[in-house]
């Protein structure tokens, strides 16, 4: 039998992205929400998923996506009769044109409640937060309304051309709503703004449930809390320290009567330890509950400032303590008055500093050598001697205060049957590091690189391509993570116990994945696999409930 090998494809993990994008049935949605042009030969839904495969293989300009293409087993991951060729950049641009003026952001808002839908995720509590990204070229628009490409200051404080991503998300990071926005809308404007958008997206899924939202202290204004009662909703943010009801409270937390709650942790292992108080006030006349949060693991850049401001006060006192050395007083009364105005002034906060006036006699200095024999002439001198101790017990009380924060919400005491109490707000709130999290992934060269096209309405496009494909890797990940367990962990590369393995991690186990295109001697093509796959990897396709058929 004469077998010729035709081709050699490195498929790795992208069969089991595409087969997942599959199951959710979202190539057929995008094809219903923009339809086929019976003109173009390919289809929406082809480009979309030949962007997404490309970021997941390390993104490159649309310009190079069809050479990548030739190199995949396309016919395989997209749909059987595509031809790469079909996948230029001009194509592409066209497809990018026909999402935008199909409105990209209802594309991609009815693909995530589809999304979540399919998945049945739970909508009781969002965590929002923005970020930005940076984006090189000059950008020419028509219209007025495109993305707004725009010269601005980063998180960084770095100055530079950007737009803006928007995330509302669950627990595990799957963006419910996502936007593009132009690169300096401020987050005190965006809140409120997307508070009313996901209460639309709710009831376009005809949900008119209450839900929770999350979202750091730039949400704590009038307009935030005003449109959270108007989106059937509740607010957990963090409170500014600048505001009057959030200092009153820190104030109120160092008093000794307060019945702080007994330590306690929310990881499962090397977890911080929390104490928490709680009370309660008013802030632009909407009732908020505030919970005054002591942590152990003192912030970094909190940490940093006390040290610095504990080296620069020692410094100080060491500074003060040789001049008054070098300086004494010829009468007491003249030392006293020294004494008491630096007892006033000195307010040191990390040192305890004794001063006390010392009467010296010693000889006085006269001009030329004295007579031999001649006995010397003693003078009384007043000196002010500070004693300089470090204070532990100060120290430990700062760095104690500087670990506290203090949260505001409106979530009611008890909440479709379940006691919120401040325990219960706090753990809602850590989950805010689900959308963070999400912000690494959209700001990875090896998914989101060169954005080089020539308008921002494609670069906006592209922007909620990259939301979408973020979607589908926080459901990967959250599906393999349902069966790998503590105590049935999966052994990732080199060995490794993962009990909690990232996207990235999986995708690792399946790198060398490689499939071999057969022509047979009646001309049939057929797939194999170069080798077996291991156990792991087994495991994992059984666990989504996929098989060897994804490659051959």
């Amino acid at each position: 039998m004469n077998v010729q090998v035709k081709k050699v494809y490195r498929n790795d993990y992208l069969n089991i992205i595409s087969a997942l994008f599959k199951k959710l049935g979202l190539p057929q949605l995008i094809d219903h929400l923009v339809p086929v042009d019976p003109q173009c030969q390919t289809r929406v839904s082809d480009a979309v998923q030949a962007i997404i495969y490309n970021m997941f293989d390390g993104r490159q300009a649309l310009v190079h996506v069809e050479r990548w293409a030739q190199e995949i087993d396309l016919e395989k991951l997209i749909r059987p009769g595509l031809h790469p060729s079909w996948l230029n950049d001009d194509a592409l641009a066209r497809h990018l044109d026909r999402l935008y003026e199909a409105d990209i952001h209802k594309v991609i808002s009815t693909c995530l409640i589809h999304i979540y839908r399919k998945e049945g995720l739970s909508l009781r509590a969002f965590h929002a937060d923005t970020t930005d990204k940076t984006v090189y070229g000059a950008y020419e628009s028509a219209s007025l309304e495109a993305l707004q490409i725009t010269h601005g200051y980063n998180r960084h404080h770095r100055w530079q051309k950007q737009i803006g991503f928007g995330l509302v998300g669950n627990e595990d990071g799957i963006p419910f709503y996502g936007d593009v926005h132009d690169g300096n809308l401020p987050d005190k404007t965006w809140n409120p703004e997307v508070l009313s958008r996901v209460h639309e997206q709710l009831k376009q899924a005809k949900i008119e449930d209450e839900w929770i939202y999350v979202a750091d202290s730039a949400a704590m204004t009038k307009d935030t809390l005003a449109q959270t009662k108007a989106a059937n909703a509740f607010l957990i943010t963090r409170g500014p320290s600048s505001l009057r009801i959030v200092k009153r409270a820190f104030a109120e937390a160092d008093s000794a009567h307060i019945p702080w709650s007994d330590p306690f942790t929310l990881a499962e292992r090397n977890g911080a330890t929390y104490r928490v108080w709680e009370t309660s006030s008013t802030y632009e006349g909407h009732p908020v509950r505030l919970i005054v949060v002591e942590s152990s693991a003192l912030d970094q850049r909190k940490g940093k400032t006390l040290e610095k401001e504990r080296t620069k006060e020692a410094e100080l006192l060491r500074e003060e303590q040789a001049h008054w050395e070098r300086h004494p007083f010829s009468c007491r009364e003249d030392a006293e008055q020294a004494l008491a105005s630096l007892k006033t002034s000195l307010r040191p906060r990390f040192h305890q500093v004794k001063a006390a006036v010392e009467e010296i006699v010693r000889p006085k200095k006269r001009r030329g050598r004295p007579k031999k024999g001649a006995e010397p002439e003693m003078e009384t001198r007043y000196l002010l001697r500070l004693d300089v101790e470090f204070d532990q017990n100060a120290w430990e009380q700062a760095r104690r205060k500087a670990s506290r924060f203090v949260l505001v919400t409106t979530v009611p005491e008890e909440w479709k049957g379940q006691q919120m109490d401040a325990q219960e707000i706090l753990k809602l709130y850590k989950g805010q590091i689900s959308v963070e999290m999400n912000f690494a992934f959209l700001k990875d060269p090896f998914f989101t690189d060169e954005i080089y096209v020539k308008k921002p309405e494609r670069v906006a496009v592209l922007g909620y391509l990259f939301l979408l494909a973020l979607a589908i890797y926080r459901v990967f990940q959250r599906r393999v993570r349902q069966f790998i367990t503590p105590e049935h962990p999966l052994k990732g590369a080199g060995g490794r116990k993962l009990t909690r393995p990232t996207g990235q991690a999986i995708f690792q186990l399946f790198q060398y994945v490689n499939v071999v295109l057969l022509e047979l001697p009646d001309g049939r093509i057929q797939r194999s696999l170069d080798r077996s796959l291991t156990p792991e990897q087994r495991r994992i396709l059984q666990g989504l409930g996929l098989d060897e058929s994804i490659y051959v």
